[in-house]
């Protein structure tokens, strides 16, 4: 797993308002909601494409197959693109399904 930083630039966004903190731009090519149970998942698993995912609410803990850990909360982004990898494990924590909305990303133009 890669930490990545995104950058923003001050820039106008939608005058007449003030400018905003603005990131570049990603061809996407659809995107898509997803819910996932407590406890879910007990198995190590790739990303089936390359995609960003948004935790919109619920507690997520991921671990890669080195064993780095971290631990999402709603409005945590994380990009997925392990699709040749030693995979990963993500786990539903709590009592509360987990909700994400993902984002596929188009590779032809990355």
């Amino acid at each position: 797993m890669r930490r990545t930083a995104i950058e923003f630039e001050m820039r106008e966004f939608a005058p007449p308002s003030q400018p905003l903190g603005v990131s570049a731009e990603m061809a996407s090519t659809s995107s898509l909601f997803l819910t996932a149970p407590p406890g879910w998942d007990k198995n190590f698993h790739p990303t089936p494409r390359k995609q960003l995912a948004v935790v919109l609410d619920g507690h997520v803990c991921l671990t890669v197959s080195d064993g780095e850990t971290i631990h999402l909360k709603p409005g945590d982004t994380f990009l997925l693109n392990d699709m040749a990898s030693q995979d990963r494990l993500t786990r539903v924590q709590g009592e509360k399904d987990a909700s994400f909305l993902f984002i596929v990303l188009d590779e032809s133009r990355s």
